[in-house]
């Protein structure tokens, strides 16, 4: 398992750089990028519905006789705070009229800075480096949470299905292509320097796979394997990608703008991607 997860991790990482450095030398339409992003939400909610909380919970219940429903509880709603919290009062003025702490990259930074030609750089070079930084702290603590949800699924333990790994691996690769290219995009019209935005974009890379490790090898010293931990985890995690699909990138969305995919295909993609993680964990043969 540990092979395995050093492979995911790397795979991980390579691929968020390599995504992450394209918009450096091509230009990208946005409605292709959405509906590869809107095609990640849909993951990430089946991901944590149809896998990441039926696992936890048959992890967290696995020698008992009665399901613990106050322990799935409390993790589940643990997680979604926790990415409450951190989003909304991890900096003290998150919300004031001074840089923001900005935990997605949006996609329209790419149709204006193609619209422009050129990056429109703000009002000083420390407002930039600033606004830079803020977008950076927001997407490492963002890819920690991810990380943790792929180091805990790699952790051996009865009560979790083989399958369990790689169907989060799956949904966290998708999930992170678009935020790549947007994250890029974002510092490009900032007016970073290029070799400041490569720095940046390897500093995002590698947030997802270093906390998977860190994880696994807390909860493997910890035992999570006897007392449950792992599962109780999954749990946690499992609310923490509910938040990041349904507030950091909402399924629900308000009218389309010109150029913007119709609520329709919006529906079909989100709802693919909800199916595909139930459809491979039917495939593949449980542990359990």
């Amino acid at each position: 398992m540990v092979l395995q997860l050093l492979i995911m991790a790397g795979a991980l990482g390579a691929s968020s750089f390599g995504v992450g450095m394209l918009p450096l030398s091509y230009s990208f339409s946005k409605k292709h990028l959405e509906r590869l992003s809107v095609l990640g939400t849909g993951l990430l909610l089946g991901a944590a519905l149809g896998v990441i909380i039926p696992e936890g919970i048959e992890a967290a219940a696995h020698g008992l006789k009665e399901v613990p429903t106050q322990r799935i509880a409390s993790c589940l709603i643990t997680g979604f705070v926790l990415m409450l919290v951190i989003e909304q009062l991890v900096a003290p003025n998150a919300h004031s009229h001074s840089i923001e702490v900005e935990f997605d990259a949006e996609l329209t930074d790419l149709e204006t800075s193609q619209a422009n030609g050129s990056h429109k750089a703000p009002s000083s070079s420390g407002e930039n480096r600033q606004r830079a930084f803020a977008l950076l702290l927001g997407l490492v603590i963002h890819g920690a949470a991810d990380g943790i949800a792929l180091g805990v699924a790699n952790v051996q333990q009865d009560g979790i299905s083989s399958a369990l790994s790689f169907i989060v691996f799956l949904a966290l690769i998708l999930h992170k292509a678009p935020t790549s290219l947007a994250f890029t995009t974002s510092l490009l019209a900032t007016s970073l320097p290029r070799p400041e935005c490569k720095k940046y974009v390897a500093i995002f890379s590698s947030s997802t796979p270093l906390a998977a490790i860190f994880s696994y090898l807390v909860f493997t010293a910890f035992g999570g394997e006897q007392d449950g931990l792992a599962g109780m985890a999954l749990l946690v995690s499992g609310g923490s990608f509910l938040y990041v699909a349904t507030v950091l990138q909402p399924v629900s969305h308000h009218s389309p703008a010109p150029g913007d995919i119709m609520p329709s295909a919006r529906v079909v993609l989100i709802t693919i991607g909800m199916l595909v993680p139930l459809i491979l964990s039917s495939l593949f043969e449980h542990s359990h």
